[in-house]
């Protein structure tokens, strides 16, 4: 497991997935050296924010960046500074290898897909980057998946709520 964070004032757990999109949706990461470049534009980002990459994976349209010790940042700061970065070296390095896949000086579509994510075994991480990126590599069928739960794994159905009863009034009123 991921081991809680210790600083000065506070103990916890700050991981966030996080998948980012070229604009339009375009395969560049097709391309290794691309692939490559965005790989270390993030881990430079990171450094920079005393962020951990716990995982980075790509798709031909899309990267998968699982991310920890992120308790002093937003996740619209993060997606701001490791997307800025990023965009930039990558246009720098690569402007005439991907100038026909883009419109324009955007490299990042302007959304992104974000989920905190609690404490979970890197295996579970490794299982879920792997699970997510066959389907956008390999042409197979995107039904479900089997998953195996290890032994004294708690999984979110085994969680009952805490309180039983009528949920509270709205405090506008009515």
């Amino acid at each position: 497991m991921y081991e809680l964070v210790h600083s000065r004032h506070s103990v916890g757990l700050s991981n966030y997935h996080l998948q980012f999109t070229p604009k339009y949706r375009r395969d560049v990461f097709t391309k290794a050296q691309v692939r490559k470049t965005c790989r270390t534009a993030f881990a430079e980002a990171a450094a920079k924010m005393d962020i951990d990459i716990l995982a980075l994976e790509f798709g031909p349209d899309h990267v998968h960046l699982f991310v920890g010790n992120c308790k002093n940042y937003s996740v619209p700061g993060m997606a701001q500074r490791f997307k800025g970065y990023s965009s930039y070296v990558i246009r720098q390095e690569h402007r005439d290898s991907i100038k026909d896949k883009l419109w324009g000086n955007h490299f990042w579509s302007s959304g992104y897909f974000y989920e905190a994510v609690g404490r979970i075994t890197s295996e579970t991480a490794q299982f879920y980057i792997e699970r997510q990126q066959k389907k956008h590599w390999m042409n197979i069928d995107h039904g479900p998946y089997d998953v195996t739960v290890s032994a004294g794994q708690t999984t979110l159905t085994d969680f009952q709520p805490s309180h039983q009863g009528t949920p509270r009034a709205s405090a506008r009123g009515s």
